[in-house]
């Protein structure tokens, strides 16, 4: 079977109240007032595109970032449970998270009580975009909404170069651009990425 080209708009989310505020689960940690506008402006900014579907991690913050975009094109937001953030841990890990997240970088293996580690979240996310590629055969171009660690690590497996560092500076909202040709993905562009000349790739 020939699959058809496939384009996918790699959205992290806008920015969310803080971790640990009252009274809210971090996965449903809502858009803060600038989240909601520059998720808005992100919108505004793909209406150049054609679109297929859209597709979301079912966290709060993912989902309402592409909500507006769904609405400007009257397309519903599909969730994929395998877009939620990889967790780090199980408990709040307070001031000490970037020390902790720097060292599950260096060791992938490495998954502290109740957290995952970053192989098998990184096996996650390919899953994910090896579902979107059977279930989008005959192509298209595809809205999903993700989170910055999950992202990242996406990327790494299609640009090794991809790393901590990179992640920490990751804007929110952030978006990348893959596509696959039927054979195989490649990141086309994005924050921190040179564009690719698709003419020359």
């Amino acid at each position: 079977m020939t699959l058809a080209p496939l384009d996918v708009l790699l959205i992290r989310h806008a920015e969310p109240i803080a971790v640990g505020s009252a009274d809210v689960a971090d996965d449903d940690r809502p858009l803060t007032d600038a989240g909601r506008a520059a998720a808005a402006e992100l919108a505004a900014e793909l209406d150049g595109y054609e679109l297929t579907a859209i597709y979301s991690s079912p966290y709060a913050r993912a989902a309402q970032t592409v909500a507006v975009l769904a609405e400007r094109r009257r397309l519903p937001v599909q969730v994929l449970d395998d877009l939620r953030e990889r967790r780090l841990s199980g408990e709040l890990l307070g001031d000490t998270w970037p020390v902790h997240l720097e060292a599950a970088w260096t060791n992938v293996d490495l998954a502290l009580p109740g957290g995952e580690s970053g192989r098998d979240a990184q096996r996650r996310a390919i899953g994910v975009l090896d579902l979107l590629r059977a279930r989008h055969a005959d192509g298209g171009r595809l809205v999903v909404g993700g989170h910055g660690n999950l992202i990242s690590l996406m990327l790494q497996a299609l640009e090794p170069a991809v790393d901590y560092n990179f992640h920490m500076a990751m804007p929110m909202p952030a978006l990348y651009r893959l596509t696959h040709d039927g054979l195989r993905w490649r990141i086309l562009g994005g924050h921190g990425f040179a564009p690719v000349n698709e003419g020359h790739a």
